[in-house]
């Protein structure tokens, strides 16, 4: 039934009321007018309250499947779905169009499978990747890419492989942006380690930052001599007056190229359009790449942090005594892992 969108709420109960309402059917949009979907089981003629109204034919799209793995039964025989039912798991992770998932080892036999589906209902995703962990001597996710979007096309591995270098190279490129907290980061997963997940932790950093401000009623000198592509940084220049000094290095180069780019873009001023070592590129402020364990070797950076920050979960304890040297001493100091 076509009525104005004025009097659908009106229309809606009515046909409820007097049972001519669609069961499970949607109410679909049709430019100043809604489509109230009607019974199969009404009568040819409906009451009078119904005759200013006209009755148009409309195709109710199929409801997409609320979760990825109703998209994997679409795809596997059932016997395999629940032979297999176990391992099934929902591990990823959306940065920005990408989609990076995790699979059980008993179930790696499906991952194409399993890419796809999971593309299918990620529809804001263009690439899908499978993280084999991490390696390398920056520990940087091992990342094959299984499905990818093209416009409304969805291709698998054996179609990615006929398209051109050229095609490849752009297609499945990971630079992406993501947004934390209404503020863009420019990462690359295959190049820079980076979790989403680490958001709130990240978050709670700024927290405390805050109070460390107050106590020492002065901005703070920050320190981040693990800080990849920037996210820890991105929240805590997003207040005004937090941060005063800043040290933010990593040994990854690149990592410090993406860094540079995130700087430029939230507004620092001075940063190198190229990968550069460690340097002071306005009074203050040094940002490049740098070993960490060798940073107390510069005795102008001894003494002189009041918020250290460690995002390195498996050798804190290993690097944490090479790093205290940075703390400033007299004062209220804080580490944040």
């Amino acid at each position: 039934m076509r009525v104005p969108k004025r009097q659908t709420q009106k229309i809606f109960e009515e046909l409820l009321h007097s049972g001519h309402l669609a069961p499970s059917a949607r109410i679909l949009h049709d430019g100043e007018f809604n489509l109230v979907p009607i019974s199969l089981d009404a009568p040819p003629t409906l009451d009078k309250k119904f005759s200013d109204y006209d009755e148009v034919e409309a195709e109710q799209p199929e409801v997409e499947p609320h979760r990825w793995i109703n998209h994997l039964e679409d795809i596997l025989q059932p016997k395999i779905m629940d032979e297999f039912k176990d391992y099934w798991g929902n591990s990823q992770e959306i940065m920005g169009d990408l989609l990076v998932f995790r699979m059980e080892r008993e179930v790696f036999q499906f991952k194409q499978e399993i890419a796809i589906a999971k593309l299918k209902h990620a529809k804001k995703a263009r690439l899908a990747l499978c993280d084999n962990g991490v390696g390398g001597e920056f520990r940087i996710r091992q990342l094959e890419p299984l499905a990818l979007r093209i416009e409304d096309e969805i291709l698998d591995v054996e179609q990615i492989a006929t398209l051109s270098k050229e095609e490849q190279q752009k297609h499945l490129s990971t630079r992406t942006l993501v947004r934390e907290h209404m503020r863009s980061i420019r990462i690359d997963p295959n190049k820079a380690y980076y979790s989403i997940r680490l958001g709130a932790e990240r978050w709670r950093s700024v927290e405390s930052a805050e109070k460390l401000r107050e106590i020492l009623g002065r901005p703070l000198s920050v320190s981040d001599p693990y800080c990849g592509v920037g996210p820890a940084l991105v929240h805590l220049l997003k207040r005004r007056g937090l941060v005063g000094e800043l040290l933010a290095s990593d040994l990854n180069p690149d990592a410090v190229e993406l860094l540079f780019d995130n700087l430029r873009r939230w507004g620092a001023p001075n940063i190198p359009q190229s990968v550069a070592p460690l340097s002071e590129v306005s009074p203050g402020w040094r940002v490049g790449v740098a070993d960490a364990l060798e940073l107390t070797n510069n005795s102008e950076l001894k003494g002189s942090t009041d918020l250290l920050l460690i995002n390195l979960p498996h050798d804190t304890m290993e690097h944490l005594p090479h790093l205290l040297p940075l703390l400033r001493k007299g004062s209220p100091t804080l580490v944040r892992g």
